[in-house]
C-alpha cells in the first residue's frame, strides 16, 4: 500500500535529525500530540522529556497523552488541531496493547496515511508504524495483545538500537526466510526519513 502523502521520522533514540525534517514539511507544524506510553514500565525515561523539550524549542506547543487509560474521545480532542505525532520508545507490545485499547490507531493512523498528520517515532514507536511488531516482542514486555499487527504506515519493520549488541539478531531477522516484510537495521545515531512511497536513512547525532 503507498501512502503518497505520509512523512514519517523513524528513529532508534538520537535526534538531531528531527529539526530539519520539521522543517521540511509542507506547513509549519504548530502543535504536536506526545505519546508517552511505552515507556510507562520503566523505572525512569529522561528520552519522554527530551523529546517535549526539543518540540518545544522548536516553536510546537505539545499536549501530551498517555494512551493508557486515554478514550478515544481523548486521542481525537487532543489530536484535532495537531500537525504532527511523536511516539516515544519503550515497551513496543505494551504500546500497542493501548494503541488499539485506547483506538489511536483507528484515528491517527488515516490521518498519517492521508498526509494531514506527520508521524515521529522512536523505537518502539518507530517499529509501531510497520507491518508487524512480532520482531520485537520479548519476554519482559508487559503488553499482551491478540495480533502484532503494526498501524502499516510503511511497509517494512524498524529494528533499533543496532549498536546495542543486536547487530547479530537484525542479522538473522534480515535473512529469515519466512519474514514476509522486509527489515531496516538502524543504530542509535540514525533515522529512516519517509515521503510517501520513498525513504532514506538519516545521520541523527
Amino acid at each position: 500500500m503507498t501512502f503518497l502523502g505520509a512523512r514519517l521520522f523513524l528513529g532508534s533514540a538520537g535526534l538531531g535529525a528531527l529539526p530539519a525534517w520539521l522543517g521540511s514539511l509542507p506547513d509549519v507544524p504548530r502543535r504536536a500530540m506526545l505519546v508517552p506510553t511505552a515507556a510507562n514500565p520503566l523505572p525512569s525515561a529522561p528520552f519522554v522529556r527530551a523529546a517535549a523539550e526539543l518540540l518545544g524549542g522548536e516553536g510546537l506547543a505539545v499536549d501530551a497523552l498517555d494512551l493508557e487509560g486515554a478514550s478515544g474521545d481523548d486521542v481525537r480532542r487532543v489530536l484535532d488541531g495537531a500537525q504532527v505525532v511523536f511516539v516515544a520508545g519503550g515497551y513496543p507490545i505494551f504500546l500497542l496493547e493501548h494503541v488499539r485499547r485506547s483506538g489511536f490507531d483507528r484515528v491517527a493512523a488515516p490521518a498519517v496515511a492521508d498526509g494531514s498528520l506527520a508521524y515521529v517515532g522512536i523505537s518502539a514507536g518507530a517499529a509501531l508504524a510497520g507491518p508487524d511488531l512480532r520482531p520485537l516482542q520479548s519476554s519482559d514486555d508487559p503488553g499482551t495483545v491478540v495480533s502484532t499487527a503494526g498501524l502499516g504506515l510503511v511497509p517494512f519493520v524498524v529494528l533499533p538500537h543496532r549498536n546495542r549488541g543486536r547487530a547479530a539478531r537484525h542479522d538473522r531477522l534480515a535473512g529469515d526466510p519466512a519474514r514476509t516484510w522486509p527489515v531496516i537495521s538502524i543504530n542509535d545515531d540514525q533515522a529512516v526519513s519517509v515521503v510517501g512511497d520513498a525513504f532514506e536513512v538519516l545521520d541523527s547525532r
